[in-house]
């Protein structure tokens, strides 16, 4: 469980209510990290927490007019019925699903990689949140529900979540499973560790920051079609291989 709130939320006299153990994977991170120091605490008064195993969520969640559905995506739905049908109808629930909608709940989707280890403050302020466009001002209604956040807001229609969603996932989480799967065999196979590593990825994500089209390097870029070849040799058989055709397909190169 993430930091919540180290102070009363700006938005009414009651406190947010969370419901799960993933809060700092959403909005609750934010919102304490966002106007807290470094060593801010939990502060009970201004938040409440449910988890599903513990009491009533009519007796935990009594006080809190904003519930953030802080589960995973495929629970948001029973959890949201469960709430509702202990008398918890009236409430503003905010989930942080990117690629789905749920009924009666607003969506607001942190665009960041959260790691197990909390960041400093300012890094969460600048944080994109990408909310439901089912209202006539979504930034402002987000606003509304946590003011005092400076996050950049950006709305979202429910055709598009999908496919936005499946971006940040490639973008964001499969090219996480390609740098281990590089770090592990630079390690056990040529005996470089980490360590020596670390600018690579670093210059990698400087290079698409600043220029998108100018950021693709090597064979795939300049063509060579030999030494493609002899990559996909060496990565036969192994799904790597699969995802270096997909990814010379995207990047506009036809197949060797």
């Amino acid at each position: 469980m993430g930091q919540v709130p180290a102070s009363r939320p700006v938005s009414g006299q009651s406190p947010y209510g969370f419901v799960g153990t993933a809060a700092s994977r959403g909005i609750g991170v934010i919102t304490s990290r966002a106007s807290a120091s470094l060593d801010a605490v939990v502060a009970p008064a201004c938040a409440r927490e449910w988890r599903r195993r513990s009491e009533s969520a009519a007796a935990v969640l009594a006080d809190c007019p904003i519930i953030l559905l802080a589960v995973s995506d495929d629970a948001i739905a029973q959890v949201l019925a469960t709430l509702r049908a202990e008398g918890l109808d009236d409430r503003t629930y905010v989930h942080f699903c990117g690629g789905r909608s749920f009924e009666g709940a607003f969506g607001a989707h942190p665009l960041m990689s959260f790691a197990n280890t909390l960041y400093e403050p300012a890094f969460y302020r600048d944080i994109p949140i990408f909310v439901d466009a089912d209202r006539p001002d979504p930034s402002g209604y987000f606003q509304s529900l946590f003011p005092g956040l400076p996050n950049p807001c950006f709305a979202l229609k429910p055709e598009d979540k999908a496919y936005y969603h499946a971006l940040c996932a490639l973008a964001g989480g499969m090219t996480a499973v390609l740098w281990r799967e590089f770090f592990a065999a630079m390690e056990a196979r040529f005996g470089a560790p980490r360590s020596a590593l670390a600018s690579y990825p670093r210059r990698i994500i400087e290079n698409v920051l600043e220029s998108t089209d100018g950021a693709l390097t090597g064979p795939v870029a300049r063509g060579d079609t030999e030494t493609i070849r002899s990559h996909l040799d060496a990565l036969e058989g192994s799904a790597l291989a699969t995802v270096y055709q997909a990814l010379i397909a995207t990047a506009g190169r036809e197949r060797p």
